[in-house]
């Protein structure tokens, strides 16, 4: 059933995420492991409660400089291997990163286009 409520396509990203919230702050321990332009799902073992909102970091590094997505989320989901979180609110350079991100290791970019052309 999980399997269905996912409507947008999901790319394998590792990269290092911070997670924030009003009581804690999850840091280089967790790892994304796939990300849509709708969400992220992060493995670590720290437990946050469904419904939670918190500020996420994604880091981005390259050979000269280091770059962070900042996207506001919600925990959307509690695993045993980690965290599904949905992103609530991004700014522009966030998300055209994210678009980026995603354009480059997808199968098929033109769906990924008429994903996010579809968001409303």
């Amino acid at each position: 059933m999980g399997e269905e409520k996912r409507q947008k396509t999901r790319v394998h990203f590792e990269t290092h995420v911070i997670i924030r919230t009003e009581e804690s702050e999850i840091r280089a321990e967790a790892d994304s492991e796939d990300i849509s332009i709708k969400g992220v799902f992060v493995r670590t073992q720290e437990k946050i409660p469904e419904g939670t909102p918190c500020d996420l970091e994604i880091l981005l590094t390259g050979s000269s400089t280091r770059l962070a997505l900042t996207i506001k989320g919600l925990i959307t989901r509690q695993e045993e291997t980690g965290l599904a979180i949905g992103f609530d609110s991004m700014d522009l350079d966030s998300y055209m990163h994210l678009k980026n991100i995603i354009l480059y290791n997808v199968s098929d970019p033109e769906e990924v286009e008429r994903e996010m052309l579809s968001l409303k």
